[in-house]
Formats: structure tokens, C-alpha cells, sequence
């Protein structure tokens, strides 16, 4: 094991010892590692990838989770965390500004704390990252690590002012509580930077990443659709995602309607379901997309059904490191994406897809018509060279031993 550097934790748990040929013992030690999290998403996959696929010879995990968000991908990974963690479910840390359920919170994470005495804190989303690092404070924890996937002074749907007051709060969080910032991308780390939060050398940039499975042809994909008796020549535009705000999913079927107009046997597959389902379902429905555009709902295979497209769209406001695209990439599917913090370290133009303008329909049309044009009579974005990107940067063990580094080090 790396000794820790900087801090000596106050206390181990021990493994069973290990007798050598010699008849010589050695002994095993696991640090603690307490991982706090409210968000899901992006978020919550990250948790899910850290705890199954941490080296569990080297780490005692507590997952300490906000459970008024949970979607059905973490829902659906409990069983397996539960073989490899103590999961701990925090209702009262949820998203939303509340003085009566932070304060709970607060309390909840700080006794965990005092009861666990972990040697690594690990806080996930700005909520938890706020709560969690000062509930560690005077608790004498010897690592304190943090992974905004985003930071709420990002979003669109806050004023100016508590925008303002959450950078506050991040930096005071970063100069005084932690030891150091996961950025799942460079342009977050760019905004911290831009907004003070801290020093550079207290930020590392740790892209998302996703391991490398077999996936399903692309025929075989859309059967598990439903969609194996699209016309001859259909070409498939999709998405896998939340169709709420942050996602602008609106954007998404705008873009559809101009370009279906324009190429009947384009089609478009929206694969995910939330707070805006309503508003897009009668969008389509208002403007007689039904036959081209194809609103699936959630599915738990969602990563898998991405070889059934010839596009992947995302059309987001803002993100930290979009899980989907990497998907798309492995999945060898060029993409078309908002040019905002996360795609655009993603997204090669040219290469690997093409960047339009957030909320820009128009250019949007142009991008996705753009691949489509270029794919079928250029011969450009080919499998391999798309997915060599994913190979590059967004394997789930570069993630994985990244953090572990950090960890131990």
C-alpha cells in the first residue's frame, strides 16, 4: 500500500493476514473511504462506477445518498454496490435550497463521520460537496476530495445573486476543506479557475469513463426498438437522455421537425423520460411527427441501443461531461452537440461529429444534415476512428486509476 503522504489516518480496518512461504505474515489495510452524493444522472453513474469498480482490497466503502432524485439506473445498480459497499440512504439531502433538511443532512453526514472516522471523504454534486466537506470540518479527516459534475453556479435556472453565493461557497469550501477537486473535464476546470474558486494545483482533471462491452449490430439494435421495419435507406438520428431542462429536449424535436421536412426517411429516437415528457410528446403530436419521431420512454439498455443510430444528438444547455456521447463514441456513432463545457472536449468537428450553437435550431439542422451528407458520400467518420477517441480518454480503468491515484497518494 502508498502511504499517505500527508495525513496518517488514526485508524485501519485490517484484512486477514496473508502467511508467506517463509511462514512470514503480512497484513492487508483497507482505508475507509465514505462517498457522499446527492445528484443522479452523470452523477450517480460515476458513484456506481467508483464503488463496483474500486480495488476492494484497498478500500472500505460508505455510500451516503440523496434519494429524492434516484432514477432507475441507480435503482437498478443498488444490488450490485451492495455486494462491494455500506449504502446509506440520506433523505433530506436533496437538491433544493432547504434550512430544515440541510441542517438534517448536515447532522446526518456529520455523524457519519464521527461514526466511521474515514480517511478519504469523496462528495459528489455541489449540494453534497457543500454539505459534506464542512461536516467534515474539525473531524480530522486526511483526504477530502470533490467532483462537482457541474457546479450550481452553471445552471441556468438560478438568479445572478445565488449564483454568486454558491461560487462563495465553493471557494470557501476549496481553500479550507478540501485537498483537492476532480473536473470531469477541462472546461469545468476552466470556469473554477475563471471564478476563483481556488489555486490550479488544487484541481485535476478526471474525464468519465465507461468500460468496453459488447454491444449489438446495428440491425439487432433496432429490433430491441421495435423499429426493424423502418423503410430501406431510414436514417436513424437518437438520443439517450433526461428530457428535462438541462437537456433542452425541445431543441431536440425542433431540430427533428426541419429536418424530417427535409428528408423524409430521417427518424428520430428519443430514448429517456422526465419532467418535460408532456411538452415534447405534444409537440410531436401537434405538428404530425408521429410517424418519424419516436419518443421510447426510459429503457435500462440504453447504452446498448446507441448502435442503432447514425447520429447521436444532444442538444444540452450546459453539462459537466455528457456519460451519453462517450457512449455514442464507443458505440463508434459520429455526434452532433451544443458547443458547451464537457461536449466540446467530446466532439472532434470533423472527426468525430460537429459543435452547433446552444438553442440555435437552425444550425442544428445544418450539423445533423452536415454528418448524414458527409457519412454517406464522403465515406468520413468511420467506426474506428470514432471509437479511438473513447480509447484515448474515456475508458472506465484511465477513470478508475486516476482516482485510485489520487486516493493513495
Amino acid at each position: 500500500m502508498i502511504p499517505d503522504s500527508k495525513c496518517q489516518p488514526r485508524s485501519r480496518i485490517k484484512m486477514p493476514e496473508i502467511i508467506g512461504g517463509d511462514g512470514s505474515t503480512a497484513m492487508e489495510e483497507r482505508k475507509r473511504l465514505l462517498i457522499v452524493q446527492e445528484a443522479m444522472g452523470g452523477c450517480g453513474r460515476n458513484v456506481v462506477d467508483i464503488v463496483n469498480g474500486i480495488d476492494h482490497s484497498k478500500f472500505d466503502v460508505t455510500v451516503a445518498y440523496g434519494n429524492s432524485r434516484m432514477d432507475d439506473y441507480y435503482r437498478n445498480a443498488i444490488p450490485e454496490m451492495d455486494q462491494h459497499a455500506t449504502l446509506i440512504p440520506v433523505p433530506e439531502l436533496v437538491r433544493d435550497l432547504s434550512m430544515s433538511n440541510d441542517v438534517k443532512a448536515w447532522l446526518r453526514i456529520r455523524g457519519l463521520i464521527k461514526k466511521i472516522k474515514p480517511d478519504i471523504l469523496h462528495c459528489h454534486s455541489s449540494k453534497a460537496g457543500i454539505i459534506g466537506r464542512s461536516a467534515a470540518f474539525g473531524r480530522h479527516v486526511p483526504k477530502v476530495f470533490y467532483t462537482p459534475h457541474a457546479y450550481a453556479f452553471q445552471a441556468w435556472e438560478f438568479s445572478e445573486s445565488k449564483k454568486r453565493f454558491f461560487a462563495f461557497l465553493e471557494r470557501m469550501c476549496s481553500h479550507f476543506l478540501t485537498t483537492c477537486t476532480f473536473n470531469v473535464s477541462k472546461g469545468e476546470r476552466d470556469i473554477a479557475l475563471q471564478n476563483r474558486i481556488d489555486k490550479p494545483d488544487k484541481f485535476k482533471v478526471v474525464y468519465n469513463g465507461i468500460p468496453d462491452i459488447t454491444l449489438p449490430s446495428r440491425d439487432e439494435a433496432l429490433e430491441m426498438l421495435g423499429l426493424s421495419d423502418l423503410p430501406h435507406g431510414a436514417v436513424v438520428i437518437g438520443s439517450t437522455v433526461r428530457l428535462a431542462k438541462q437537456k433542452d429536449p425541445m431543441t431536440f424535436v425542433r431540430i427533428a421537425k426541419t429536418v424530417v421536412e427535409h428528408n423524409p426517411l430521417a427518424h428520430f429516437v428519443c430514448v429517456g423520460d422526465g419532467d418535460l415528457q408532456d411538452d415534447v410528446s405534444r409537440f410531436v403530436a401537434e405538428h404530425g411527427l408521429g410517424s418519424n419521431v419516436h419518443l421510447l420512454g426510459y429503457r435500462d439498455d440504453a447504452e446498448r441501443i446507441v448502435t442503432a443510430f447514425d447520429v447521436y444528438l444532444l442538444t444540452s444547455l450546459y453539462e459537466g461531461l455528457p456519460y451519453s456521447l462517450v457512449e455514442a463514441l464507443r458505440a463508434g456513432v459520429p455526434i452532433v452537440a451544443t458547443n458547451v463545457t464537457g461536449s466540446n472536449e467530446v466532439v472532434r468537428p470533423g472527426v468525430n461529429g460537429y459543435l452547433f450553437n446552444v438553442g440555435d435550431v437552425e444550425d442544428g439542422v445544418r450539423q445533423v444534415e452536415r454528418v448524414i451528407s458527409e457519412r454517406s458520400h464522403d465515406g468520413k467518420f468511420s467506426y474506428d476512428i470514432i471509437r479511438s477517441t473513447y480509447l484515448d480518454k474515456f475508458t472506465s480503468q484511465r477513470m478508475l486509476d486516476s482516482v485510485q491515484e489520487s486516493y493513495l497518494g
